[in-house]
């Protein structure tokens, strides 16, 4: 730690966006502060939190004066927590941590290493979500494109200079799919390392889980961020987004509300419907579908036309099978 402090060099620098997690942060700065990676630096923003989460930070600032740093900020959502903590890091690497989830002893070490052995801008890990009696492991670096890939950006570590000047979206639910989806557009140095490094916390609500249907039409405005960042920049491509509007709004978005105990919820789901058929009313012809599993293609088929209460039952049987 003595290093650190002299000469100011991190490989990595992790970023945690706070609020209202004082039942949950201690795990999660513990399995930070215990990394093998020694030359790290633990970005911790408190984005306003109501509740007793910055006592708890001090105390981790008091233990590892040369690891953690502390920030306070007014309420602005995950998005500009995670864009202070962003100004704030001068790691070779950023890695983001929700405050709620905790990463594996070895995570950054690992990650790191082979980030530099392949000179790598990006490294993805595994995650597993951990329910209340269950946990669902997701390989998330078995894929046949990147944009496949999970589009969190805490199962990752990305080079800061391929970061450059992208920032999250704020106020807005999947900020973390903007801004990751643009990053992956920038590169093709890419690594994987199948290892279930990321525990994401599932137990409590959050944006995967939850109640708020209308917020889920955030992923409209995320996608169309998207598409005018491609064609400001000349990367367009009709097939790679056709895919992101099929995978994440017909099928997970709308299963997510479908769902949902909300008021809201059907009419929430017409409007995503329709931002399907307006946009990708011809998904079939494109080149991802041939990549697409039997079982997507059904879910999908019943979500665009507006048989999604047979989708729910059919994903709930399965999801009582994975279990």
């Amino acid at each position: 730690m003595e290093k650190n402090k002299k000469s100011n060099v991190f490989k990595v620098s992790i970023i945690v966006p706070v609020w209202n997690v004082e039942k949950y942060i201690a795990k999660c700065l513990d399995s930070l502060v215990n990394q093998t990676l020694e030359e790290i630096e633990i970005i911790v923003v408190n984005d306003g939190s109501p509740d007793n989460s910055q006592k708890i930070i001090d105390k981790y600032v008091k233990k590892y004066p040369d690891k953690v740093k502390s920030f306070i900020k007014e309420n602005g959502g995950q998005g500009s927590a995670r864009n202070l903590g962003i100004e704030k890091a001068k790691g070779e690497y950023i890695s983001f941590v929700d405050s709620d989830d905790w990463l594996d002893s070895e995570a950054l070490e690992k990650m790191y290493n082979l980030a530099k052995k392949n000179k790598s801008d990006i490294v993805i890990c595994d995650m597993i979500d951990h329910y209340d009696n269950y946990t669902i492991y997701h390989n998330c670096t078995k894929y046949n494109s990147v944009f496949e890939v999970t589009p969190s950006a805490c199962n990752k570590i990305f080079k800061r200079e391929i970061i450059n000047n992208f920032r999250f979206l704020s106020r807005l639910w999947y900020e973390d799919f903007n801004f990751t989806t643009k990053v992956l557009f920038n590169t093709d140095k890419i690594s994987n390392i199948s290892e279930g490094f990321y525990n994401c916390n599932c137990g409590h609500e959050s944006t995967m889980n939850n109640n708020n249907s209308k917020k889920n039409l955030d992923m409209i405005i995320v996608i169309d961020d998207i598409i005018d960042y491609l064609k400001k920049n000349d990367k367009y491509d009709k097939n790679i987004v056709s895919y992101l509007i099929f995978n994440h709004i017909l099928i997970t978005t709308i299963n997510r509300v479908a769902i949902q105990k909300s008021d809201d919820k059907n009419y929430v789901i017409r409007q995503l419907i329709k931002y399907c058929r307006d946009n990708i009313s011809d998904y079939r012809k494109q080149d991802f579908y041939n990549n697409i599993n039997k079982n997507r293609k059904i879910i999908a088929w019943l979500n665009y036309h507006n048989m999604y209460n047979l989708s729910k039952i059919i994903l709930n049987v399965k999801n009582k099978i994975k279990r």
